[in-house]
Order: structure tokens, then sequence, then C-alpha cells
């Protein structure tokens, strides 16, 4: 055989060789993009599940129309709660633009802590995030949520129909606790009455 035909049978034999890498290799890629589009997948769901479990079981959308009387009370003043940034938070559980002292559940199960996130004010059992500033039991004030008048630990507390709710950072005089408590409006038995609910 001359030199010719064995460097072309040689060259012949790379190339099926080179193609025959390229398809592994092709596969290879393939399989490794499948793999991960599964991952990302089981992933999601692992992810959406846990929140379902372990998050709280907040009931569906329309599943009430309660109303709740609401007061975020900060170093003896009122937080305004009328601003926009608050107002239609969520379908849920919200406050209407300019009345911020009225909070309005449209499902069961809602507890105060998600509430609370869902205006940008977390709360623990201890504290109070306004935006960035948190207030916490110390030296300077003490951190309390009160609902229909008792002192309750639990930010997690399921707020019910009719509940008068304050939450508070201030000084722990008596006097100055019964001045916020006095200021937790009443009106959520009077928008329950109106025929629309207050919507």
């Amino acid at each position: 055989m001359s030199d010719n035909k064995i460097n072309k049978k040689r060259e012949k034999d790379q190339r099926r060789q080179d193609r025959k890498k390229q398809k592994k290799r092709s596969k290879q890629i393939q399989l490794a993009r499948t793999y991960s589009i599964y991952l990302i997948a089981i992933a999601l769901i692992g992810y959406g599940l846990y929140s379902v479990v372990s998050g709280p079981q907040i009931g569906p959308m329309g599943s009430t129309h309660e109303h709740i009387d609401f007061l975020v009370y900060i170093n003896g003043e009122a937080l305004d709660l009328n601003q926009s940034r608050y107002a239609m938070n969520s379908g849920y559980g919200h406050i209407h633009g300019g009345e911020g002292d009225i909070l309005h559940l449209h499902a069961i199960n809602i507890p105060l802590n998600w509430f609370m996130d869902s205006l940008d004010l977390s709360i623990t059992a201890e504290s109070i995030n306004v935006h960035g500033i948190e207030y916490s039991s110390d030296d300077d004030g003490v951190f309390l949520i009160f609902v229909n008048g008792e002192n309750v630990i639990d930010p997690e507390y399921m707020m019910m129909d009719e509940d008068k709710i304050l939450i508070y950072y201030g000084s722990a005089s008596d006097d100055d606790i019964a001045t916020a408590l006095s200021l937790v409006p009443n009106r959520a038995e009077e928008v329950n009455a109106m025929p629309n609910k207050g919507d």
C-alpha cells in the first residue's frame, strides 16, 4: 500500500474517531443538561413542599372576611399606617389606603407575624423591625404585643375577627401602656355591620 493510501486511511479513521468523540461529548452534555433540569425541578418542588409544611397554614383566599382593630405604637406615637406603602400588600390580609387602623382578613389562619412581615414591620416575641430600625426590650423601653388588652408572647398568634391588637414599644410605665391601649381603635365591629363589610 502506498504512503498516500495509508495517510488517507489514517485521516479517514481519525475523522471517524473524532465524530464518535463529538457524538459522545454531545450526548454527555445533553445528559448533564437533562439531569440539571431534573435536579432544579426536584429542588423547586421540595422547597415548595417544605414551605407548605413549615409555613403558616393560611386558608384559601376568600375563606373569610374579618376585621381587626390595629395600632402600632412606637415611643409615644402611633405609626402612620395610612401611607400607601402599607396599603393592599396582600390579598390574604391587608390595610386599605387611608384606613391604617383596620386590618381586612380575606383568609383564615393568618398569623400576626406573617401579616406584619407583609407590611415590612417584622416582629418577634422580643422586637419589632420598622423598615430596618429594630426596637427591642432594653434599658430604653419594652416591646409588647397586646390582643384584646392582654399581653401575649406569641407573635404567631392567629388573628380573629374583631380582635383589638396593639404592637407596643416604649416606656415600661403602666400609665404609658394604658394610654396606648386606650388608643387602639374601635371600628372593626362597625365595619363588619356595613352591607359590604368595608370590602
